[in-house]
């Protein structure tokens, strides 16, 4: 596995757990585990934060931080963990390597300075709570989050920039599970002894100064609730911190233990497990500290699955009309979503939940399975893990808001927020238009040219295709979001959907919209047709190609290979063109929801089932995947 001494590492190899090879399966079953619990506990934290209005305090809005943070952290080191327990091929590379530690060191620092402002808002909360609205107010709590994500911008550069500039020469393999600092230093053929000085003074102060913070907090705390008379109240005040002192300790302990050693003490196996504990155990036991020790997070949590879900349409809309006299700075949209039928409320979250779940772990799965199989490694699987991600993040731009309001009373999004969602929902939507087109061209090329395949669809030529998908998204949702929302609201501010979508929005613009609507038909024709004809041009060419085979096998193949892309297309194409190219007389504010959920929710969870099921190599390659997991000696 060792590569040979090099002056140009061009990529890494990631040892991790390969010492433990009877181990693999139970660690990558344990370890999945453990990152979906932190995933949807972490998730969960944020919903609960956001949509009770009891937990609208600055310590929530610190812990929903956290818990956002939790996520960005596991999700920098766990897929990789995952992906490499499951493949042979452990390789990580360069650059690859390079935004791994980065980000590690980005989101390490940025917790330990939000842990800090969280003691500081317990000591403001315990030591002054007559001041604690006015000290503690929003935007301080803002500005302090704000210095918190920005701190680890400039920590995650410089030690990065810095150990990467140094030659990598020696063997190219990293005993550990992902690019940490030490075991990377390791295989540097430089003198590193000033770097190492650097780096544990930087560690020093970056760990200690936000440490001595709590610390300092902490005995402020302490100080004031011990001159409590009342043994409720400092049992009160200590309960309100025992949380937070819970999460730092473990995260503080383990972080301390790893890289304030010495380096005659430096083991990689101990090293492995100190990073295991603060990469994959901590992220996880936090949702389940915060949510089993906080009264707060409990009651919140009970009144959300309790509460009898949903408002009436009329009461809603009333409410909203009413709140709109009173504010005309358009500041924020009400959604309605499903609200004119409450009593189905819980139901459809339980449902949506359920398929968002699904659609993420099947569309992961896609990704996965096609990094770890070698066989896998051709353009036409290369454009599959793209739109498998796209999926992941285009179902992220409408799902968990339309979870939200369907457990809250507050169907409330800001202004910019509607905006953002709008822009992302068009540009990932836009994005899988052509993406789908460049599967077509891809699967044109290999029935139509098979001799020139390899020649016209290289690597270059397809990061290219792909690129030009994304790009393509970008500057036609940036387009068509600047044009909406420039437009002036007086009106109501009660969108009939369950997301930011463009003819609703547009519905509560205060002139006439005619022209506006015109343009945005002719824009959307032209950014669905012009992808739509490659594709059908792709397959007339594809069909006639087939046809004018004489083997019924090589016709029966060739047929096989298009069509999981064909079902995914007519499911993607079908809904969004009856939704965007009829006619306005016949736009229906319910069919529309069913639409765009068909579209939204519905495809996004079909493509990875269309996928494995109908194509033979997707299925090969979960067999053999299972069998190498289940049997590593064969």
């Amino acid at each position: 596995m060792s590569r040979s001494n090099q002056s140009m590492v061009t990529e890494f190899i990631l040892l991790g757990f390969s010492n433990l090879l009877q181990l693999q399966l139970l660690l990558f079953v344990v370890l999945l585990l453990l990152y979906i619990i932190t995933l949807l506990g972490n998730i969960i934290i944020i919903l609960i934060t956001m949509v009770d209005p009891a937990l609208h305090t600055p310590m929530y809005f610190f812990l929903r931080n956290l818990s956002f943070l939790e996520i960005c952290f596991t999700l920098v080191i766990v897929p990789k963990l995952l992906v490499n327990l499951l493949s042979e091929n452990k390789s990580i590379s360069f650059s690859g390597c390079v935004a791994q530690m980065y980000f590690f060191f980005s989101f390490g620092t940025t917790e330990c300075f939000i842990l800090a402002a969280m003691a500081y808002d317990r000591y403001v909360a315990i030591c002054n709570p007559l001041c604690y609205t006015i000290v503690m107010n929003r935007r301080v709590c803002l500005q302090i989050v704000l210095a918190s994500w920005l701190s680890g911008i400039p920590v995650g550069t410089l030690q990065t920039t810095w150990l990467f500039t140094f030659p990598f020469c020696r063997a190219n393999e990293v005993n550990h599970f992902f690019c940490d600092g030490p075991p990377v230093l390791e295989l540097v053929c430089a003198d590193t002894y000033q770097f190492e000085i650097y780096s544990l003074t930087a560690t020093i102060i970056i760990i200690m100064s936000p440490f001595v913070l709590i610390l300092v907090s902490y005995i402020c705390i302490i100080h004031t609730v011990l001159k409590v008379r009342s043994a409720e109240g400092r049992r009160k005040a200590f309960s309100t911190c025992s949380s937070h002192l819970m999460v730092v300790t473990l995260l503080y302990g383990t972080g301390s233990l790893s890289y304030l050693q010495v380096k005659s003490s430096y083991s990689p196996n101990t090293k492995k497990l100190l990073s295991l504990s603060y990469t994959v155990i901590t992220p996880m036991l936090n949702p389940i500290i915060y949510s089993l020790r906080n009264n707060k997070l409990k009651d919140a949590l009970r009144r959300t699955l309790g509460r009898k879900i949903g408002i009436q349409y009329g009461t809603l809309t009333k409410y909203a009309e009413e709140e709109m006299r009173n504010d005309t700075s358009m500041a924020k949209f009400v959604l309605l979503g499903f609200s004119n039928h409450p009593d189905t409320n819980l139901i459809l979250f339980m449902v949506f939940l359920f398929i968002y779940i699904i659609t993420v772990l099947g569309n992961v799965l896609i990704i996965v399975i096609i990094n770890v199989d070698p066989a896998l490694h051709t353009p036409m699987y290369f454009f599959l893990r793209n739109l498998s991600f796209l999926e992941v993040c285009y179902t992220s731009v409408t799902l968990p808001k339309m979870l939200a309001i369907l457990v809250s009373e507050d169907k409330t999004i800001s202004f910019v927020g509607c905006a953002v969602q709008m822009y992302f929902f068009l540009f990932f939507a836009v994005t899988e238009c052509f993406l789908l087109a460049s599967m077509a061209y891809d699967r044109y090329s290999a029935i139509c040219n098979p001799l020139r395949y390899t020649a016209i669809m290289d690597k270059r030529v397809c990061i290219q295709l792909a690129m030009s998908s994304w790009i393509c998204g970008i500057l036609v949702a940036l387009g068509h979001t600047t044009f909406v929302f420039t437009l002036p609201f007086c009106g109501s501010h009660v969108i009939n959907h369950f997301f930011c979508e463009i003819q609703p929005v547009l519905k509560l613009v205060c002139r006439d919209t005619y022209w506006n609507e015109i343009q945005i038909i002719v824009a959307a024709a032209f950014v669905l047709m012009m992808p739509f004809t490659l594709i059908l041009v792709s397959y007339i060419c594809i069909i006639s190609t087939i046809l004018k085979m004489q083997s019924a096998e090589g016709r029966r193949r060739a047929f096989s290979t298009c069509s999981s892309h064909l079902i995914v297309v007519t499911l993607f194409y079908g809904t969004a063109l009856i939704m965007y190219l009829r006619p306005k007389s016949s736009f229906s504010p319910d069919v529309n929801k069913l639409l765009s959920l068909f579209y939204s929710v519905v495809t996004p969870i079909l493509n990875p089932i269309i996928y494995s099921l109908r194509n033979k190599e997707v299925k090969d390659a979960l067999k053999k995947t299972g069998m190498k997991v289940f049997h590593p000696q064969k």
